[in-house]
């Protein structure tokens, strides 16, 4: 059992746990919160809380504080603007109908020293007491002058929680107080559709459709009563290939799911309505096959993110029900911070992942994420092939009544050499900690991630391959929200893009043949849509080694979610071929389609070190703009505006990834263009880039701007591809490609290693 909380050498916030409910409100008081109600993410609202002193008095250097954990993206507070968002006040009321002499001083941390709440507000005696039944009305968020008021979480949670804590000697040993309870947030009504179908099927099977309603930020949110209408599209050869079943409501998480039986061969998706709305999806891909092929396509998510096990919210159990019943996946981890994992916690994870394994449906694997800080090994996501008791923990943030025997391993050499010859895969990759590239273990560490909701990251998977690592890529979620395989960045506090997910390549959906997929490296990953991908070089599949004496054939074959535009064959870190698929839009009426694409990070890091801020603005002089369309936008408060016909202004950022707008411009050879944001600043003529792309670099890594013609939307959806290398070099070298669509989305193959003498 946690008796305590805290990071070594910080704050520590003892539980208590040997008090009773009312013993804890007698000793150390209680808070209230006004209003205690539900809240819909991303709301604007003022929260009273009202602090009763108990008998545990503070003079001057006592501290209260309300914390509230990492996850939760509250928006700022500040004691300076009455009229601004967040502004938060103070005020002391004695509670014996006297005058209180006590003077308090506040503080907000945004990234404060307790561990796991590092938020949090502390309040400071700084002259007088507060006696027992003194209060301290506490107002975040205070509206009466103008101000928004606080901004609520943009994610579900059913228990909003705040930890109210009093440290009455400053010693730095804290004492929780009861907690506030009451609180919760509800999703917003639905702002798009997503529907997810199986990769793949057999003709006589039967799969499953989800259906999913998400709000502005993400969460899921299909109307209680909806019945969504689903029709078969695009169907290769003429169909229908599918027979869909009657629709199935899901209350919690809130989708439908659609059985389905596969009639035919083929390859075919289906469109999806949301009745009186203008909500519409269209699914992935489903290529159906009469005969079982040798391998068939699974999707999953190995670095899926935490629970409340860890640092995300909700329970261990809410997070496998989400991945399986919200977001379709079909294999997963849970992957807490190993430094908040006590001994009851990991029998609680190995317990859950048992509980939700389902081979053939929906297969578990037991994790934990070795996090030390980056300069001792960096996080690593550990999975483990069969279950284990032992737990070897990078530290510990927490103090046990009985603690856990087994050693700490708290740098990577000793941590690796641990593990080098257990049934174990290591997944290295960007993220709270990233993992440090300079100690390797090829036995185990056998895939790199490459996308997550800290970014694209691009520039880890190089940086492996030009160290010689061989290694298949991944991408994931890397969530603390509660949403794996569906999770969205909020306004950014934490995370900056949508997750991304990983397909395997394996004989049947079971732990040995997700296993034994992984440890081939046969795997591929993608910036969360599902896009189908097939990638072999002389006949080897992706994550392969091979030996030859030829010219390597490549050999690819895609089917995207949408129109493709580019794909790109790389030999190591170099693109060496590239197929255009998307043409330029052509002219109408005088009127250019044009686009702005801006991409990048700002450096090597952590999601708020890779983040590069592009809200700007393009205007136009002897111009006009007739249309603008947004281009891979991910936040809730990524946005267009048009104030009118010569500019147009955004919010957006980057963090690896690519975004921009389509802009629809009527202009001649007079017309010109001005382009403003963060990272640069430059003007152009129309004319100039009516045939090819402007491009301007802006530093960072990868960060550029590129204006040119709007790639045409009638491009394929589907391509076979094959590349012969006449310019190969000896050596072993990696062969891998990226697939990207009109609307941005990306695929990775992992790459097929080749040795030529």
């Amino acid at each position: 059992m946690i008796i305590a909380s805290g990071q070594p050498g910080q704050p520590t916030v003892w539980h208590d746990v040997e008090l009773s409910a009312t013993e804890r409100r007698r000793r150390y008081g209680l808070v209230a919160c006004t209003p205690c109600r539900s809240f819909v993410a991303g709301e604007w609202v003022a929260l009273e809380f009202t602090f009763t002193i108990g008998e545990t008095e503070l003079g001057p250097g006592g501290r209260l504080a309300l914390a509230w954990a990492w996850p939760l993206d509250w928006t700022d507070l500040q004691f300076e603007d009455p009229g601004g968002d967040g502004f938060t006040t103070i005020a002391v009321q004695s509670g014996h109908g006297s005058a209180t002499t006590a003077e308090l001083g506040l503080r907000h941390f945004r990234q404060g020293p307790f561990d796991p709440w590092q938020h949090h507000l502390e309040l400071t005696v700084v002259r007088g007491r507060l006696a027992e039944g003194d209060m301290v009305v506490l107002t975040c968020g205070d509206q009466s002058q103008g101000g928004k008021g606080w901004r609520v979480p943009t994610f579900r949670l059913r228990n909003l929680e705040f930890v109210p804590l009093l440290d009455p000697d400053r010693s730095d040993h804290w004492h929780r107080l009861p907690p506030v309870e009451g609180l919760s947030v509800v999703p917003g009504s639905p702002a798009r559709l997503v529907a997810v179908a199986p990769g793949d099927g057999l003709v006589g099977e039967t799969g499953t459709v989800t259906i999913r309603a998400e709000d502005r930020w993400g969460n899921a949110s299909m109307p209680v009563h909806a019945r969504p209408k689903v029709r078969e599209l695009c169907a290769e050869p003429a169909g229908p290939l599918l027979e869909l079943g009657e629709a199935v409501i899901c209350a919690d998480p809130p989708v439908v799911q659609v059985p389905v039986r596969y009639k035919a061969s083929g390859l075919t998706r289906l469109e999806v309505r949301l009745p009186d709305s203008d909500l519409s999806a269209q699914s992935n891909p489903v290529q159906i096959a009469t005969k079982p092929p040798k391998w068939r396509r699974y999707w999953g998510d190995m670095h899926s993110g935490q629970s409340e096990v860890g640092c995300g919210v909700g329970s261990m159990a809410e997070h496998f029900t989400y991945a399986r019943d919200a977001a379709g996946l079909q294999f997963i981890t849970h992957q807490g911070n190993d430094h908040y994992v006590s001994r009851d916690l990991w029998d609680l994870t190995r317990t859950e992942t048992e509980n939700f394994h389902e081979p053939g449906r929906f297969v578990t694997f037991l994790g934990c994420e070795w996090s030390p800080p980056t300069s001792d090994g960096g996080d690593r996501n550990v999975f483990y092939r069969h279950d284990e008791s032992r737990l070897r923990r990078s530290g510990r943030f927490f103090q046990e009544d009985d603690p856990d025997p087994e050693p700490d391993l708290t740098t990577a050499e000793p941590f690796l050499e641990a593990m080098r010859y257990e049934p174990v895969l290591i997944n290295m990759h960007v993220g709270g900690r990233p993992t440090n590239l300079d100690w390797h273990a090829p036995e185990i560490e056998r895939l790199a991630e490459i996308h997550s909701t800290h970014g694209t990251s691009e520039w880890f998977v190089k940086d492996a391959l030009r160290r010689g690592y061989r290694v298949g890529i991944t991408a994931g979620t890397d969530g603390i929200t509660g949403r794996p395989g569906a999770c969205h960045p909020g306004w950014r506090n934490n995370r900056n893009v949508r997750n991304g997910l990983t397909a395997v390549y394996a004989d049947e959906l079971t732990r040995t043949g997700i296993w034994e997929a992984l440890a081939a490296r046969r795997c591929y990953a993608t910036s969360g849509e599902r896009i189908g991908l097939w990638f072999e070089v002389d006949g080897q599949p992706m994550g392969s080694m091979l030996t030859t004496a030829g010219d390597p054939l490549a050999t690819i074959d895609v089917e995207g979610t949408a129109p493709l535009e580019s794909v790109e064959l790389l030999r190591d870190n170099r693109e060496i071929h590239q197929w255009r698929l998307a043409g330029p839009s052509p002219a109408a009426n005088g009127r250019h389609r044009i686009r702005l694409l801006w991409q990048g990070t700002a450096q090597r890091g952590t999601a708020r070190a890779q983040r590069v801020t592009w809200d700007g603005s393009l205007s136009l002089d002897r111009g006009t703009l007739h249309a603008v369309e947004a281009v891979n936008f991910h936040g809730g408060e990524d946005r267009v505006d048009q104030p009118s016909g010569d500019r147009v202004a955004w919010r957006n950022a980057t963090a690896g990834n690519r975004a921009g707008l389509v802009l629809e411009i009527e202009g001649d050879e007079h017309t010109v263009c001005s382009f403003n944001a963060p990272p640069i600043r430059f003007s152009f003529p129309l004319a100039h880039v009516l045939e090819a792309p402007l491009v301007r670099e802006t530093g960072g890594l990868d960060c550029r701007v590129a204006i040119g013609p709007a790639p045409d939307n009638d491009a394929p959806t589907r391509a076979s591809l094959t590349f012969r290398d006449v310019d190969a070099l000896t050596g072993t070298h990696a062969y891998w490609m990226r697939v990207t669509q009109v609307d941005q989305a990306q695929a990775w193959s992992s790459p097929v290693y080749v040795s030529r003498c």
